[in-house]
């Protein structure tokens, strides 16, 4: 994204030429970054979760609650993950590309967030895995 976004900067003040791709090609990494990042911040614990049913149960409930939350996002994200991919096969069964000038592949971007939700389901079949051996982990005062 740096980089494209430099080349346009410079495209349009030295040379009065534009790539006319700048805000879609952006979008797309921005779209893919959110994506792929899914299963790296669930497993650093970086992103925002709401432990308040957490602080009120313990010892085997306490995991209980983390399995069947785990459990529901899997369940959640399977669904999403299902559709994305029927999206995914249309596009590249019809060959369906962006309604813009560079007319960019469609499938392409459907593979890239399929990937993310994939490495993201991976992840949390991990995380049941450990929540089922090891109990749920202790957090910090300052999360949640």
């Amino acid at each position: 994204m740096v980089v494209h976004i430099t080349i346009e900067i410079i495209a349009r003040s030295f040379f009065d030429l534009s790539t006319h791709s700048v805000d879609e090609f952006v979008g797309y990494a921005v779209g893919a970054m959110t994506f792929l990042s899914l299963a790296y911040t669930f497993r650093n614990k970086k992103h925002v979760r709401v432990t308040i049913l957490q602080s009120f149960v313990r010892g085997q409930l306490a995991v209980l609650v983390e399995v069947l939350c785990i459990i529901m996002t899997f369940a959640i994200t399977a669904f999403l993950a299902r559709y994305v991919f029927r999206t995914l096969a249309r596009d590249w069964e019809r060959g369906t590309v962006s309604p813009t000038l560079t007319e960019t592949p469609i499938w392409i971007i459907d593979g890239l967030i399929l990937l993310g939700l994939a490495l993201f389901l991976c992840q949390l079949l991990a995380s049941l895995m450990l929540a089922i051996r090891d109990g749920t982990p202790k957090t910090s005062e300052h999360e949640g």
